[in-house]
C-alpha cells in the first residue's frame, strides 16, 4: 500500500479556530518546538494500522530522521521488516518500490507524478480553492489563467494594529529576502491598492491572528502530520508540533502610508522563522567583561563597545573560522601562551525564540547553561579544542569527562580553571534576550550561576563556508568567507533555501537560521 505523509500548517484566526494555511510534502523537521522532538511524533494510530492490515514490511522514502528513528523502534516492537530509503531534499522523483498487500510504503519525499504533491502542495492556490467553501477556508485573491484577478475577499479582518493580509508565493520557490509581505488595510480602496501586488507568482490571503492564543506574546503555528492512504485518502495522525515566530508582538507597528506594507523591521514578529542559534546570545542580566576589566549587562551593551577577549596560540595554523577548531596544543601551552586582547561588538538584536538548552553540571556541583548550537573551549586528553553542545555522542560535541576552560575575571593576569563535566541535561525553553555579534572569533560570556566571577570562551562563527559552501543557494564562497545576508537575522550557508552572499568573516553577523 502506498501512502503519503502530509504536513499541514495551521494558525489561529480571531475566533480562536485553527485554520489551515498550506500543506506540504517533502517537509523539513523543525527541531526547536514547544513539544520537543521526542513527544511530537505519536505512532499509536500507525501501529494499530500496521497490525490490523498485517503488513510484514514497511518502507520509508524521505529524509525525516525523527520519523525513520521511530519507525525503526516500532519495527522491533511489532516485528516487521523496515527499510529506510533516504531521498535528497531537492529530489522531485522517488525510487521505485514494488507495491503489494503486505508492504506499507510511507513517502514524505516530493513526487511530481503524485496528485497531492503536484496539484495541492506545489500550488497553494489549488489548495485554497479546494477548501474555500468549507468552514476552515480562508479569504484570498489570485490571478487566474486569463490574467484576471479572482477576489474571494468579502470582509476586511480587524486585527487591530497588526497586519490583516499577507502576500504569499503560489509555489515553493520564491525570494525569501522579500516575501512574504504583510499589509494592514481598513477600507476596500486600500485593499484595491494592495491587490495590485497580486500576479502569477504571488497571491493575497487574510492574515489569521488571535491575540488570545499567543504563547508568551508570540504567534503560534501548528504543523499537523498525517498519513493519507487509499482508496479514499483517509488519514492517520502521526502527531505534530508547535513553532513560534521568533519575536514578541508589541504595540509599536509601522506601515508604509502609500503601500500599506509593514515596515521591514517589524516583519519577523509575524512570520514563522525556524531559528537555530549559532552565535553568542545573552539574557538581559548576563554580564560581559569589557576591555578595561569592567562589566556590562547585555541590556547595556552597545554596538562599538570593546570587550576583553584572548589570543589563543596557534602553532599549527589551523583554520580559526571552524566552529570546532582543534588547536592541537596542551592545556599547559594554552595557559602559558594565551594573552588578553580586545574584541568589538558589531551587532545586537533582541530575540525571543524556542531553543534547546544544554545544562552542563560540573563535578563541583556548579553548572553552565547555553543553547545547543553553542561551541565552547574544552580540554580532552590534554588537548585544547572547541566542541559543540549539540550532536551528543560525536567527537565534535561535549562529553562527560570533558573539562570546560573558564577564566577567573577577578585576576588581572590570565588565570584559568577547569570544570569537569559530570552530567549533561537538555531541555526545550524560550530564550528571550539578545543575539550578539563580535568582530573576531571568540567572545567571553558570563552566566548566572553560583559563582559569577568566571567567564567561558565561546566561538562566534557558527558555520564555516569553506566546509559548507556546497549548501549555499546563490553563492560560491571562498575559504574564509561566510554566506550571509547583510541584515542581522542571517541565513548562513547551511540554510539551503535562503538567498545568501559571500562576505568576510570579519563582517559576519551571528547566524540565526532556519534548520532544514
Amino acid at each position: 500500500m502506498r501512502t503519503v505523509l502530509i504536513g499541514s500548517d495551521f494558525m489561529y484566526d480571531k475566533n480562536g479556530d485553527l485554520k489551515p494555511i498550506e500543506i506540504n510534502t517533502n517537509l523539513g523537521w523543525i527541531y526547536v518546538t514547544l513539544e520537543g522532538t521526542e513527544t511530537s511524533l505519536d505512532l499509536t494510530e500507525l501501529s494499530n494500522f500496521i497490525s490490523n492490515n498485517t503488513f510484514t514490511k514497511v518502507v520509508y522514502i524521505g529524509n525525516l530522521e525523527p520519523l525513520s528513528n521511530k519507525l525503526t523502534e516500532l519495527s522491533t516492537i511489532l516485528g516487521f521488516e523496515f527499510k529506510n530509503m533516504i531521498s535528497s531534499p531537492n529530489s522531485i522523483t522517488v525510487p521505485y518500490v514494488e507495491d503489494n498487500d503486505t508492504t506499507l510504503i510511507i513517502r514524505s519525499a516530493y513526487d511530481t507524478t503524485a496528485l497531492v504533491d503536484d496539484t495541492y502542495c506545489a500550488n497553494k492556490i489549488n489548495f485554497m480553492n479546494l477548501i474555500k467553501n468549507s468552514s476552515f477556508g480562508s479569504q484570498f485573491a489570485y490571478l487566474n489563467e486569463t490574467n484576471e484577478i479572482v477576489n474571494n475577499i468579502t470582509t476586511i479582518p480587524d486585527n487591530g494594529i497588526h497586519p490583516n493580509f499577507i502576500l504569499k508565493a503560489v509555489g515553493a520557490a520564491y525570494d525569501k529576502n522579500i516575501y512574504p509581505k504583510l499589509f494592514k488595510v481598513s477600507t476596500n480602496e486600500e485593499l484595491n491598492i494592495v491587490l495590485q501586488n497580486v500576479n502569477n507568482e504571488y497571491f493575497l490571503m487574510e492574515f489569521h491572528l488571535d491575540l488570545n492564543n499567543l504563547y508568551q506574546n508570540q504567534i503560534q503555528v501548528f504543523r499537523g502530520l498525517n498519513l493519507l492512504f487509499p482508496p479514499n485518502l483517509e488519514s492517520i495522525s502521526l502527531g505534530g508540533y508547535t513553532s513560534l515566530t521568533g519575536a514578541v508582538l508589541d504595540t509599536d507597528v509601522e506601515y508604509n502610508a502609500e503601500t500599506f506594507e509593514i515596515v521591514n523591521t517589524y516583519k519577523n514578529r509575524y512570520l514563522n522563522n525556524e531559528y537555530l542559534f549559532a552565535a553568542p546570545k545573552l539574557l538581559d542580566t548576563d554580564t560581559v567583561e569589557m576591555a578595561d576589566g569592567s562589566f556590562k549587562t547585555a541590556l547595556d551593551l552597545q554596538v562599538g563597545d570593546l570587550l576583553k577577549t584572548i589570543d589563543i596560540p596557534n602553532p599549527n595554523n589551523i583554520d580559526l573560522t571552524l566552529d570546532t577548531a582543534d588547536f592541537g596544543i596542551t592545556y599547559e601551552d594554552f595557559v602559558n601562551n594565551t594573552v588578553y586582547s580586545t574584541n568589538e561588538v558589531t551587532a545586537k538584536e533582541k530575540v525571543s525564540v524556542i531553543v534547546e538548552y544544554v545544562k552542563l553540571v560540573f563535578t563541583d556541583t556548579t553548572y553552565w547553561e547555553d543553547t545547543i548550537s553553542s561551541n565552547y573551549l574544552i580540554v580532552r586528553n590534554n588537548n585544547v579544542k572547541f566542541v559543540s553542545l549539540g550532536s551528543l555522542g560525536s567527537d565534535e560535541s561535549i562529553q562527560i569527562g570533558d573539562s570546560v576552560i573558564l577564566i577567573n575575571t577577578e585576576n588581572e593576569t590570565l588565570t584559568t580553571v577547569l570544570k569537569e563535566v559530570s552530567t549533561i541535561v537538555r531541555t526545550n525553553t524560550i530564550f528571550s534576550g539578545w543575539a550578539i555579534s563580535v568582530e573576531r572569533q571568540h567572545l567571553f560570556l558570563t552566566q548566572t550561576m553560583d559563582n559569577t566571577s568566571f567567564v567561558a570562551i565561546e566561538h562566534n562563527i557558527g558555520a564555516s563556508c569553506s566546509e559548507r559552501k556546497a549548501s549555499c543557494s546563490q553563492s560560491d564562497c571562498a575559504k574564509g568567507e561566510a554566506c550571509t545576508k547583510q541584515t542581522f537575522s542571517t541565513f548562513p550557508c547551511y540554510a539551503n533555501s535562503a538567498p545568501c552572499k559571500c562576505v568576510n568573516f570579519a563582517n559576519c553577523v551571528p547566524p540565526v537560521a532556519p534548520k532544514s
